[in-house]
């Protein structure tokens, strides 16, 4: 089998395969839309974007199933099966201006990124690398697989690489092609729920200039407050600087105690979470922080009580506002007998209420578009990430979860078109507005 994956595409064929193989090189190259595909390929079956793959016959790379859209899949004159997968389009600017409404006919705009062919024919695969090979040249041992589930197993692979496109072909056992464009990962992989917070640099700055308790106190809290580079485990004399720094800030007024306990909470959080792991977090333990048990064979995790302490302090001031906000990006500490997506919108319609609009508020928006998103996800046939059942809606309260989430996603477009989060949100509201499934969570709370 020959598979060559990513979001580009991938094929499979006898003699004739080269001047397919070139043609959908060429169609991948110029981001070919689906109705574009679906006009010169009449017939095909489509299949929109879809949690459950298992048994559809070909593969979504799995680092960018987010952005997946439709799948268009027919067979070639010479019987290879073949699959053109088509992803949400990129926004050609931050700012770029959403659809006005749903519609399901949007997906014809999707351009094509990948495609997949394969076959069980034996004779197959040397054709195909015979082919390319006087094409493209000689090919490579393939030690970078594509990311596709089951891609480590594949067999005899080898690899080409065109400008923006690999493509890639192995055996599994069936004979597999598969070519894609080289697309950036999925931005919510590498930034969890929230994201907005992920590097905490912005908010550990902001907070470090309400408690105002100095350059030699701030310094070294606030680096060990950014997780790339916070305090060692084995640093047993990390505990220091937070015990003087939290001596220094039983004085001020509440909004500074509640900044400065809330940067305290940044920096127990980058240096790890298991009391009894070595006599750093020991020391944090007898300055007051807390740890629970909430997944045995995970241990202790620090229960972030000086965060919750910091939205006591500042109910209705900017530290407050900023230790909630931090709340919502780290959705599995909230507390509450519902589900989190629940207590989320909840506390986040709490606090669009309790604050004054600030540089802050879209990010409560942009949490609260994903919460709502992921109930919807919940309610579809594999939404859920720890493979519970579907939670029931019905079709009026799903296209309202649907609805509060593009709208909150239009709030924070508009107010912070430029941020690192826009692409996703942009990408994430076009899907919604086209009837596709929201981005799949990657995480689960329960701890199983």
């Amino acid at each position: 089998m020959l598979t060559v994956f990513r979001p580009g595409f991938a094929l499979l064929i006898a003699l004739p395969a080269f001047g397919q193989v070139q043609a959908d090189v060429a169609a991948l190259t110029n981001r070919l839309s689906l109705a574009a595909w679906q006009k010169a390929h009449p017939g095909e079956r489509q299949d929109r974007a879809h949690y459950e793959t298992s048994a559809d016959g070909y593969q979504v790379d799995f680092l960018r199933e987010n952005r997946w859209c439709a799948a268009s899949v027919g067979r070639t004159p010479e019987g290879i099966a073949r699959t053109a997968l088509f992803y949400v389009p990129s926004p050609p600017g931050a700012a770029s201006a959403l659809p006005v409404k749903q519609d399901p006919a949007l997906t014809r705009d999707c351009e094509l990124d990948a495609i997949w062919y394969e076959t069980q024919d034996e004779q197959a695969r040397g054709n195909i690398v015979r082919e390319l090979t006087e094409a493209w040249g000689q090919p490579a041992d393939a030690r970078v697989k594509p990311t596709i589930a089951g891609a480590g197993l594949w067999k005899d692979v080898v690899s080409w690489h065109r400008p923006d496109i690999d493509i890639w072909a192995g055996r599994n056992p069936r004979l597999v092609v598969y070519a894609a464009r080289n697309l950036p990962s999925d931005w919510d992989l590498d930034h969890w729920f929230g994201g907005v917070l992920e590097s905490q640099a912005r908010v550990a700055d902001a907070v470090a200039r309400i408690a105002a308790l100095g350059p030699a106190l701030t310094s070294p809290i606030l680096s060990g407050s950014r997780c790339s580079a916070g305090p060692s485990t084995e640093d047993r004399q990390a505990a220091e600087p937070l015990a003087k720094w939290l001596a220094a800030a039983r004085s001020p007024a509440p909004v500074r105690r509640a900044a400065a306990l809330l940067l305290t909470d940044f920096y127990i959080t980058c240096a790890g979470t298991s009391p009894d792991s070595d006599p750093l977090q020991k020391g944090f333990a007898e300055l007051g922080a807390k740890y629970e048990t909430r997944s045995p064979e995970d241990g202790p995790d620090y229960a972030h009580n000086f965060r919750e302490q910091a939205e006591r302090l500042d109910p209705h001031g900017p530290a407050g506002q900023l230790a909630g906000l931090v709340s919502l990006t780290d959705p599995c500490f909230l507390k509450g007998a519902n589900g989190w997506p629940d207590l989320l919108i909840e506390k986040g319609t709490k606090m669009l209420n309790a604050f004054p609009s600030t540089r802050w508020t879209p990010y409560v928006h942009f949490a609260l578009a994903r919460a709502h998103a992921t109930k919807l996800s919940f309610a579809l046939p594999g939404g859920d990430p720890e493979g519970g059942n579907v939670s029931p809606l019905g079709p009026a309260t799903m296209q309202q979860e649907r609805s509060a989430a593009i709208s909150h996603l239009r709030y924070f477009l508009k107010r912070q078109p430029g941020a690192p989060e826009s692409v996703f949100a942009w990408q994430e509201a076009w899907r919604l507005l086209a009837g596709l499934p929201p981005s799949r969570i990657h995480f689960g709370c329960s701890g199983e």
